[in-house]
């Protein structure tokens, strides 16, 4: 257990989980005196549960932009493959 200036932290570095290289409990300050062992003991029952992070979703404003920006690279290439035709 590491000490801070305010918090008390925990870090369980063996986290038997394929994403997640190290975890970092903040201990409340009211369970700041609680048994080291029960704090490590509830800090490695947490880390085993665990699991994938969730995906992140891009929202509809993100999705029209994205298209948008499609469509004009898609236009800027036709244009400057009609002018090459047309100088040509």
């Amino acid at each position: 257990m590491i000490k801070g200036v305010n918090k008390q932290v925990l870090e369980v570095t063996n986290t038997e989980n394929p994403y997640f290289e190290k975890i970092i409990f903040f201990v409340k300050p009211e369970y700041g005196n609680e048994d080291r062992a029960k704090l490590k003991k509830e800090a490695e029952s947490l880390a085993k549960t665990a699991g994938k992070p969730p995906k992140s979703r891009k929202t509809k404003r993100e999705i029209y932009g994205i298209l948008s920006r499609c469509a004009l690279c898609a236009g800027a290439g036709a244009a400057i493959t009609y002018l090459l035709n047309f100088l040509v």
